[in-house]
């Protein structure tokens, strides 16, 4: 784009040039993440709640995730004619960089960006104007799980939030208040170990559990894998189920 918005960062940051399918995405981020770690602000969250900042970081779970969104046939159509307030409304939970929340936008959903780090959210709407996301089409607030948003949402949207056993719940206790009766959960994960126990948990929560597979391949021709983990709501003597989406 021609004339790009200021950012106002804490720190040196670079644009990394992504695909998402054959969606192409510039995406903006701190130009040395491991250095957040000496950041006074980020010592101070781990303290508090052994917080460390991943937002940062490009996880190929997301990119997974976005590519998904932009052409799976079971997200919701893309509805051009509609007003805003009929739009499905999506949540992104540890919106990170945006990637994933970016991808909902550009298929016409209304998608409200949130996570635990309030500069994440400063550069997921960042990077949402540099992909010329239209600004009645997302916003972006800082929130915590354990205190969610009192609103909710058609779709839920998520990518490698699993890597701690001890969120889980907490997870959960924000998806159960934030999802709609009839809404969908995605959740990307690069298939973690600490992956494994969320579905049980989930299932005891009351939610149905599907799965299908994600692939991508990196710039450098790596491919990755990751589970999609697919939730709703339903009684709690529900089953995992294992299913394939082609």
């Amino acid at each position: 784009m021609t004339h790009r918005p200021a950012l106002h960062s804490r720190y040196p940051i670079r644009m990394h040039e992504l695909m998402a399918g054959d969606q192409r995405l510039e995406i903006f981020a701190p130009a040395d993440p491991d250095s957040l770690l000496d950041d006074p602000t980020v010592e101070a969250r781990y303290k508090k709640d052994n917080y460390l900042p991943y937002w940062p970081v490009i996880w190929p779970s997301s990119l997974m995730l976005a590519q998904h969104i932009l052409s799976a046939q079971d997200s919701p159509p893309n509805p051009p004619q509609h007003p805003i307030a009929n739009l499905p409304r999506a949540i992104e939970l540890g919106c990170g960089l945006g990637i994933a929340g970016i991808a909902a936008a550009m298929r016409s959903w209304h998608v409200t960006f949130t996570d635990y780090d309030p500069e994440a959210v400063d550069f997921a709407a960042f990077n949402a104007k540099c992909n010329n996301i239209p600004a009645d089409l997302v916003r972006a607030c800082q929130m915590d799980w354990r205190d969610p948003l009192n609103e909710t949402f058609d779709w839920i949207i998520a990518s490698d939030v699993l890597y701690e056993r001890r969120l889980h719940s907490i997870l959960l206790d924000a998806i159960d208040h934030l999802l709609a009766p009839q809404g969908v959960v995605w959740i990307s994960d690069p298939q973690r170990n600490s992956a494994s126990d969320f579905p049980p948990v989930a299932v005891e929560r009351g939610f149905r559990i599907a799965h299908c597979m994600l692939k991508w391949t990196g710039p450098s021709g790596v491919n990755s894998d990751a589970d999609l983990l697919i939730l709703s709501r339903i009684n709690k003597s529900a089953a995992v189920q294992k299913v394939v989406i082609q």
